[in-house]
């Protein structure tokens, strides 16, 4: 299911979430506990408002956002004062840095495939000292499904407790508290704070070692994802191709291949190889790692250990990120052309950038 066919779910149900309850109040307390400046608040799949009014009571001038219209209208009828956003989550970007940021029972409705973006996207939209308060699924490994428990279709998906908590770590987060807090059932919460002296876009130790087999399905499960395919402007390899192409790429010495490591985790990976008698770079990040600079560093290791030179690279003229990271690095544009389609890229405006 799409956000959009969730919104159609919820906008048939709206009404029934107009209740008084007190479901999530004790852990968001125990959230607020944490905050030490009471200021600007989010609440991620807001609804009708129910969390707001708690928010409200402790000082915060607190933001709503949801994806369903009509739970939206029942929110802005309650809180006729409070700035609503009727968005999905997945695109919408925040206005500002929030002190507290609410997501109950809320992005476990995200495609599984989103959910590594967004939340480091509430991460990053943390105050300095601000916290994250959000619930899941209590599993050990991905997981998503749908069901009619609700009445219209419904779906519900997780990240797994180690993926979550490593996602938190590489956005600049730590974990003040995880409970299964409805054990037996595999519904647990999160509450992950920003320290106050925190910076994200720079912390964090990257590194880079050499690809082993077992990184290849990580690697597969990266070049699948829709987004970046659209902003590198390339085509995802099928599962046969992939193992075709990094069989033959890995068996090469000529080729320097390397996974990318931020905090421990393979966050990516990063290559040199010749192509048409050129010797080419290239790297791909995982999307929850954008916005990090792990793609600049990335590069910078691999160019003080591959020392050829000159060194070519191609990117789409509308990848504006990649064109940075590479000029950064030294690499300066010598040409714009029209890449013609193949099975791996579209057609597209193609920069070729050097580095000499």
């Amino acid at each position: 299911m799409t956000p959009e066919h969730v919104a159609a779910s919820y906008d048939q149900i709206a009404h029934q979430w107009l209740d008084l309850s007190t479901y999530g109040f004790a852990q968001i307390e125990r959230a607020v506990a944490f905050v030490k400046r009471k200021g600007t608040a989010l609440d991620v799949g807001c609804g009708t408002g129910r969390l707001m009014g708690l928010l409200d009571k402790h000082g915060f001038r607190t933001d709503g956002l949801d994806v369903s219209p009509a739970m939206i209208a029942l929110a802005r009828d309650r809180h006729p004062n409070a700035r609503l956003f009727h968005a999905d989550i997945c695109g919408w970007e925040q206005p500002q840095p929030y002190d507290l940021i609410v997501a109950w029972d809320s992005v476990w409705h995200v495609p599984l495939d989103r959910q590594g973006p967004v939340l480091t996207k509430l991460c990053r939209g943390l105050a300095a000292g601000g916290v994250l308060v959000f619930s899941t699924g209590g599993t050990d490994g991905p997981d998503e499904r749908q069901n009619t428990f609700m009445g219209p279709p419904m779906y519900h998906a997780t990240l797994g407790i180690p993926r979550t908590l490593r996602i938190l770590a590489a956005a600049g987060c730590v974990c003040r508290h995880l409970e299964y807090d409805q054990h037996p059932e595999d519904h647990v919460y999160f509450i992950a704070q920003k320290p106050a002296n925190a910076n994200p876009t720079t912390g964090g130790p990257v590194r880079l070692r050499a690809v082993q087999p077992g990184d290849l399905p990580r690697m597969f499960e990266m070049q699948l994802d829709p987004e970046s395919n659209r902003m590198a402007v390339t085509n995802p390899r099928s599962r046969e191709a992939f193992d075709a192409h990094w069989t033959k790429a890995l068996a090469d010495p000529v080729n320097t291949t390397r996974a990318v490591l931020f905090d421990g985790e393979m966050v990516g990976y990063i290559s040199c190889f010749p192509m048409d008698g050129e010797d080419h770079v290239g790297y791909w990040i995982d999307r929850a790692f954008w916005g990090m600079r792990i793609a600049g560093r990335a590069l910078h290791l691999l160019l003080g250990e591959v020392t050829k030179r000159p060194l070519v690279a191609t990117a789409a003229t509308s990848n504006g990120a990649s064109l940075r990271v590479l000029q950064k690095c030294g690499f300066v544009v010598e040409r714009v052309h029209l890449a013609p389609a193949s099975d791996r890229y579209p057609e597209c405006e193609e920069a070729v950038l050097v580095l000499r």
